[in-house]
């Protein structure tokens, strides 16, 4: 019996990504996901909306265990330029809501 099941129905804090790749293999589940490109992100210095890329990177979050097996999440994100003038953060990291939280290393559980 095949059962048809949406990732994100399992963890609903990867819908606001795209996920790429899932990786299973011993006590770990390695999911790779990235933040869509067209999707404006708001400065927290300032509140402005911006969608002027400077660059990506991934960051590596840990989320809570499925099925006993701890999860990675391999998360690319975009930085981005505030489109302020007057804000004093020349760019910032973009968040995802119920994934992410500035400096740290896991989801906000």
């Amino acid at each position: 019996m095949v059962c048809a099941i949406r990732l994100e129905d399992l963890l609903p804090q990867l819908a606001g990504v795209q996920v790429d790749r899932v990786e299973a293999s011993g006590d770990l589940l390695r999911i790779a996901a990235r933040t869509p490109d067209d999707a404006a992100a708001v400065c927290p210095g300032c509140g402005t909306e911006s969608d002027w890329v400077h660059s990506r990177y991934v960051r590596h979050v840990a989320d809570e265990a499925v099925g006993g097996r701890a999860v990675v999440i391999d998360l690319s994100v975009r930085r981005l330029y505030c489109e302020n003038s007057d804000c004093s953060k020349t760019t910032f990291a973009e968040q995802v809501t119920g994934l992410t939280v500035r400096y740290q290393r896991r989801t906000p559980a």
